[in-house]
């Protein structure tokens, strides 16, 4: 049986959404001078947002809030985040 889609906002979602936003990074990296400048602009202002989620994110761990499969996710998660956050740093710098 397939698995259903998790509902927006839901923390599978918000989980889904920030391993897909941090998993970009090498990409976006590899790519952002090409896209319109007013595209850089929006990517680089509003990743603030994606911090905003992660800190969600933080505090659902620390309150015991996942399941068993949300907590092996959200630490495949910080993974990521731990690999590609020079990432996002270099990109606000240049």
């Amino acid at each position: 049986m397939a698995k259903a889609k998790p509902a927006p906002g839901s923390l599978d979602w918000q989980l889904d959404w920030s391993l897909w936003e941090w998993r970009r990074l090498p990409r976006v990296e590899a790519e952002i001078d090409q896209w319109d400048q007013l595209d850089q602009i929006i990517f680089i202002e509003e990743w603030p947002l994606e911090k905003d989620r992660l800190r969600r994110l933080e505090r659902c761990a620390a309150e015991g809030a996942f399941t068993a499969e949300q907590r092996r996710r959200y630490e495949q998660l910080q993974r990521v985040v731990a690999k590609n956050r020079p990432i996002i740093k270099r990109l606000q710098e240049s």
